[in-house]
């Protein structure tokens, strides 16, 4: 029942991003040219200042559902209210905070912008940007039930419904009236009208749920709040590593640059969340087997997702060196492509971030939040130092590769430290033994499929494209096949689907 669970997550979660996906680029293609790099460079802004305030809600919604897999395995509906009444009491205190950081930051959003904007514009479209993330934390803590069950699939259909919706009205309004404050009131209007379905749904479903404020007892409560004050320092390091890039190229480089890269960062989160949302849909299932205490199973299923992970991320890192900047030229145009070595440094943070989900999701199904509770900091430290420090001597390619400092320094060693000391018993070279081993290995597509596409990917039209992302799809997986077709790990995925055609 875990795994299929978790499949049918993943299954939804995968097709809720492809549906999707090509609406938000035809959108952010009709922004670009309706309203301009400039505006579309405030929104990435507006989204990263966004991300900052956010510091404030501590990570307990990670803390929150972390302690309630073993009261949900045991039917202990006294507990998981008690459990879902901190988290809304906690979280609507959050959102207060969040919505009257925002409001006292509105009269200094010039100091963030190195363009000449109409200011106006810019505090109004903020301010209804701030409210967008108000919603969330007024509605959101009752969703965690769902996850906790096993069944964020349905919370993935219902974004899936709000994000077709958003862009439906958003394609409507470029063509009669284009308004950058219109197209933020949408997603406002549209977001608050799901959260409230969504919300009456979980309590039709979980009828019991709320019915009784009972209070989580003291030993728990210090357990949670231990947890909550590790996961504040991890928000920290996941704030400054990943919502800063953007703020350092507006307030340095411009509007125009920051929008070039938002651009990448739109396909490349776009695939992040693809896998993390695929990935993540088998995390509660992972909380659940860890409970049975079972090191060996949960390092042998731990092997079996990271060769799946590898497989996937190679492909996509692979296939974006080949393909995205052809992409970029046929989508918004020549003039948005970003230089080599920037471009190459992105990839290399997004395949070192990308590699290390199976041990993120160990960690977070185990709860271990706090032996590493400094590590975020001293990796945020050394991001925003070296970013700010080397796009002065470097320009773009400097924001970067302060981010890959960052990266290999800290994160890179210490996730799956814990990982591999605290749930696995195994030493970390096995860790790094096995990631190597990987990382060499898929260096054979990459020269076989970069000499193979060259004559492809700088032609700039349609069927270049197709045939460059064909060649990359085949070739790629077709070495990969003949490479591990008689490994373990490819074995079991192999039986899983012969299992599921089956049935």
């Amino acid at each position: 029942m875990r795994k299929k669970k978790a499949l049918l997550n993943a299954i939804v979660n995968i097709c809720g991003f492809i549906i999707t996906f090509i609406p938000s680029l035809i959108i952010r293609k009709i922004f670009l040219n309706t309203l301009g790099s400039e505006m579309l460079g405030l929104n990435s802004v507006f989204t990263e200042i966004i991300g900052w305030l956010s510091i404030v809600e501590m990570g307990v919604g990670s803390a929150i559902v972390y302690s309630l897999y073993k009261p949900f395995a045991d039917n202990d509906r006294k507990k998981i209210n008690a459990y879902i009444s901190f988290y809304g009491k906690f979280y609507r205190s959050i959102g207060c905070i969040v919505l009257a950081g925002g409001l006292l930051l509105s009269p200094f959003l010039s100091f963030f912008i190195k363009d000449e904007v109409d200011m106006k514009i810019a505090t109004i479209g903020f301010i209804l940007f701030l409210f967008n993330s108000f919603i969330t934390y007024l509605f959101s803590h009752r969703l965690c039930i769902l996850n906790v069950a096993q069944e964020a699939y349905k919370i993935s259909i219902g974004t899936t419904i709000s994000k077709l919706v958003i862009f439906g009205l958003q394609f409507i309004l470029f063509l009669f009236y284009p308004s950058f404050l219109l197209f933020i009131a949408i997603q406002l209007v549209v977001n608050l009208i799901y959260f409230i379905v969504i919300n009456s749904y979980v309590t039709k479903s979980y009828s019991w749920l709320g019915r009784n404020k009972d209070e989580i007892p003291e030993a728990e409560k210090r357990s949670l709040l231990k947890n909550i004050k590790a996961m504040f320092m991890h928000k920290i390091g996941a704030v400054v590593v990943f919502s800063t890039d953007s703020l350092v190229i507006t307030k340095f480089i411009g509007l125009t640059a920051a929008a070039s890269y938002t651009n990448y960062q739109i396909i490349i989160m776009a695939i992040q969340t693809l896998i993390g949302t695929a990935v993540n849909g088998i995390t509660a299932s992972i909380g659940s087997l860890l409970t049975t205490g079972d090191k060996e199973h949960a390092y042998k299923i731990h092997k079996n997702l990271f060769f799946l992970n590898f497989w996937i991320t190679s492909f996509i890192i692979i296939s974006l060196f080949n393909t995205l900047n052809q992409f970029i030229v046929l989508w918004v145009g020549e003039k948005f492509v970003l230089d080599t070595l920037t471009f190459v440094v992105i990839l290399i943070n997004v395949f070192i971030t990308l590699m290390r989900s199976s041990v993120e999701r160990f960690k977070e199904g185990s709860g271990n939040f706090y032996k590493d509770r400094y590590a975020p900091i001293c990796e945020a430290v050394i991001n925003l130092v070296a970013s700010i420090v080397l796009v002065h001597y470097m320009g773009l390619p400097g924001v970067f590769i302060g981010t890959l400092a960052s990266n290999l320094l800290v994160i890179f060693w210490t996730q799956p430290y814990i990982v591999y000391r605290y749930i696995f018993d195994k030493k970390l070279s096995a860790y790094f033994i096995m990631y190597f081993k990987y990382l060499l290995l898929g260096i054979i597509p990459f020269i076989i499929t970069s000499f193979i596409t060259n004559s492809f990917k700088y032609n700039y039209n349609i069927s270049s494209f197709i045939a460059n992302c064909l060649i990359n799809i085949v070739v790629v997986n077709g070495i990969y096949l003949v490479m591990f077709f008689r490994k373990e790990e490819f074995k079991y995925y192999l039986n899983m689907v012969k299992e599921i055609v089956k049935k």
